[in-house]
């Protein structure tokens, strides 16, 4: 058959509301005001409830709209002013104007309403679980960019909707440790030979210090070389170089991050919880709702590097964590063997498959644990509720998925027994919760 390639035709140019004065009646998860008029729904950027705005439209769908707000006509009087200097412009938060406590009510109030509406009666919301408001993340990437009219290097965040980079020397949401670095990184990239061939960094605030990765471009100039080295040691770093072959740790020791009497050593790209006390909470919160007892067999899905995994094997029979990513099922391996955890197991397997084919599934499991990524565990909840546990506990960093697989749950004879949000992310739109379903 010939194939022959036809222009595809441009779509129209869409007409926007050139310019909307709207009335905010209230505040969705993200942390953007919800107005209506002329029974569309917009979603304003930098708008409370109460408020009256002009806004400048970003985008108009037939049902609804997204929007920014330029002139706020009524302010509400709860309104604060950021404590960044570069929150206007930066990516990385969308609520410092927005009170923490307000903040925190409209994430939990579109988390129990959507839950509540699949199960009206008999649901326990619990307190909400919740840290500081600053100074709690614990892993950050910096982008790096010679600014080609300048030609000064560029160090910080992606501007909102934009690849142009806001230079940032220092950050309230990161820990200390890191936030201290950044000044010093600064003055460090300004002094190598090939500023242009710098990718980015990463920096994890580790348990035993500061991990640091430099991805670059190519290989590192032997001076550069040594610049990055006399710093790593001046500042006590573990040190990560990437080029485009490779990850090699330079100096300093693997990091690693304590849960109890638990140490997890993890490579500087692999996945771990950003908050460090609220992580330490959460898992605090999931053996607990779980009840777990000496008899007990858990499986843990999408399981990591062990972050749960673990400590429930200090309290039960036996666990299983399975992970699909083999390089993870590898490291929780080596995390359970030095912690000497011997009635844990760990194993790959695709969870889009019957459970009951697959080789670890052969343990009659009466509590399950899943924590999947924000696309959900929708492919695996038909064969999870074949096992048959008298208890699942699900957390979910995306409520709309969250409320879509609790509805196959009670669908399959589960019924949501409690659940509690977890502010991990305070100032930004993410919402993390933790749900327990048992068997009815």
């Amino acid at each position: 058959m010939a194939l022959f390639y036809t222009q595809p035709k441009k779509p129209k140019p869409q007409e926007k509301t050139p310019h909307l004065t709207l009335d905010i009646q209230s505040l969705d998860y993200q942390g953007l005001g919800v107005a209506k008029l002329q029974g569309k729904t917009w979603f304003v950027e930098n708008a409370l409830p109460d408020e009256r705005v002009q806004v400048r439209v970003v985008e108009e769908k037939r049902q609804y709209g997204r929007a920014v707000a330029t002139n706020i006509l009524r302010a509400n009087p709860e309104r604060q002013s950021p404590q960044c200097a570069v929150y206007q412009a930066c990516g990385g938060c969308q609520s410092q104007h927005i009170p923490l406590a307000m903040q925190r009510l409209a994430k939990q109030q579109a988390l129990f309403s959507r839950l509540e509406k699949l199960q009206p009666q008999g649901v326990e919301f619990m307190p909400m679980i919740v840290g500081e408001g600053w100074q709690y993340r614990r892993r950050v990437r910096l982008s790096l960019n010679v600014n080609p009219k300048t030609k000064q290097l560029e160090m910080g965040f992606r501007q909102k909707s934009a690849v142009q980079i806001v230079n940032v020397l220092q950050c309230d949401v990161l820990e200390p440790a890191l936030d201290r670095l950044l000044p010093k990184l600064r003055t460090l990239l300004n002094q190598f030979s090939q500023p242009k061939l710098l990718g980015h960094i990463e920096l994890t605030a580790a348990d035993n210090g500061v991990a640091m990765l430099l991805r670059h471009r190519q290989n590192l100039s032997e001076k550069d070389l040594t610049l990055l080295l006399a710093f790593a040691e001046q500042e006590r770093l573990m040190l990560f170089v990437q080029d485009d072959a490779q990850i090699q740790q330079v100096f300093g020791e693997p990091p690693f991050y304590r849960l109890g009497e638990l140490s997890l050593q993890f490579d500087i790209r692999d996945f771990i919880q950003i908050n460090r006390v609220l992580n330490q909470q959460m898992v605090a919160t999931a053996l607990d709702w779980l009840e777990l007892k000496s008899s007990d067999n858990v499986l843990d899905l999408f399981c990591g590097m062990g972050n749960f995994t673990l400590p429930i094997s200090q309290l039960v029979q036996t666990v299983v964590g399975v992970e699909g990513v083999a390089e993870m099922v590898a490291k929780a391996r080596k995390n359970a063997e030095q912690n000497g955890c011997q009635n844990v197991q760990f194993e790959q397997g695709n969870l889009d498959q019957p459970f009951l084919n697959q080789p670890w599934a052969t343990v009659s499991f009466n509590k399950i644990l899943l924590d999947p990524p924000r696309s959900g565990a929708s492919f695996a909840i038909d064969g999870l509720c074949q096992l048959q546990a008298e208890k699942i506990l699900y957390i979910s960093c995306n409520p709309a998925t969250l409320v879509r697989d609790a509805e196959k749950l009670l669908q399959s004879g589960y019924r949501l027994r409690k659940v509690a949000m977890i502010d991990m992310f305070p100032h930004t739109g993410h919402l993390e919760s933790i749900s327990l379903f048992e068997k009815k």
